[in-house]
């Protein structure tokens, strides 16, 4: 700050060697005439010429608050933002101090100090609520909010200038921006659906895949089930088939069995009717051998009798004939098919 001033002071010291016989409020309103009229170096000059010279204590106010004024005009920002902060510095009461207030929020705007042109337009309307810049002050306000991407805010601001200040020149440019928001809210909704719409699909996809997994382990477990149902079947029919085919080997072995005590049953039984044929047979003929020599004895002596121990022998002999047909009827009765 002291370099400024020091530097202000040596350029405005060769000035007032120009302007030295004029007086300071001359020189002062000369350089407000040509700021009016857009001459704004030429306002420079004359403001500089006041600020450089010692006598002119009264009029540096207004010169320092003129030449930050020219200096936006002419993009000299810097010597704008070092004459604005001088102004403050040393005469924070002027009631110029509002127009620098705003005009400092327009050097921060411009340079991207969003917060810091918001807090400047902040301590310029609460400073001077009914200033004629007040709706800019608003407007502005606005755009930093929303540079700031607060547009629930930006847009009560923007509103506030329309329905507020109806004839203010920052109407139009405040409805634009409404519509910007507009637009810009509703791309956010858009952007939020989208955004639902594709983790929805992704969930989607998610779970679709995981019950695609559950349902290919339970077909796998299923599928084993099956197969272990198969095999414990496979296995008990395996089981049921060769006990069968013991049961029946056994059914042959002991048919086999019958069939050969069968065929020795027989054997012998044709064995034993045999020999009861032949037994028989010989009874018989010694029966008939018997009957055939009592004849002949009673032929040789009628009338003689016959001995008793022949004919004892005769009936035993026919005992034995009927005791030996008695044994063939049964073996006949019990041999195989003799019943029928």
């Amino acid at each position: 700050m002291r370099r400024f001033v020091l530097s202000l002071v040596l350029v405005l010291l060769a000035l007032a060697v120009v302007g030295a016989e004029e007086g300071a409020r001359a020189r002062l309103d000369r350089g407000i005439v040509s700021f009016q009229a857009e001459q704004y170096r030429q306002a420079l000059d004359s403001f500089g010429s006041v600020l450089a010279d010692p006598a002119a204590l009264a009029e540096r106010p207004d010169a320092l608050y003129w030449t930050a004024l020219a200096s936006m005009a002419v993009g000299d920002v810097a010597t704008a933002e070092r004459s604005i902060a001088a102004f403050l510095s040393s005469w924070p009461s002027s009631p110029k101090v509002p127009d620098l207030l705003y005009q400092r929020g327009r050097i921060l705007f411009g340079k991207a100090d969003f917060q810091g042109a918001l807090a400047a337009f902040a301590a310029f309307m609460t400073s001077a609520p009914d200033h004629e810049l007040y709706p800019s002050a608003l407007f502005w306000s606005g755009e930093c909010l929303h540079s700031l991407g607060r547009l629930d805010e930006a847009q009560r601001a923007f509103s506030a200038v329309v329905e507020k200040f109806p004839k203010s020149v920052k109407v139009e440019a405040a409805t634009y921006r409404l519509s910007l928001i507009e637009l810009e809210f509703r791309e956010e909704e858009l952007l939020k659906l989208l955004t639902w719409s594709h983790e929805e699909a992704l969930r989607a996809i998610e779970d679709f895949r995981r019950k695609e997994k559950a349902y290919e382990q339970a077909i796998a477990v299923y599928q084993k089930q099956i197969a272990d149902t198969r095999r414990l079947a496979g296995s008990d029919a395996e089981r049921e088939l060769s006990d069968l085919r013991a049961q029946v080997a056994d059914l042959s072995k002991k048919l086999g069995v019958s069939e050969a005590d069968l065929a020795s049953t027989r054997s012998e039984l044709d064995a034993t009717r045999s020999s009861s044929d032949l037994a028989r047979q010989q009874a018989a003929a010694e029966a008939v051998a018997k009957l055939k020599a009592e004849e002949a004895v009673r032929a040789a002596a009628p009338g003689s009798a016959v001995p008793t121990a022949a004919l004892l022998n005769a009936e035993i002999l026919a005992a034995k004939a009927r005791a030996l047909d008695l044994l063939a009827f049964y073996l006949t009765r019990l041999s195989p098919g003799g019943g029928k």
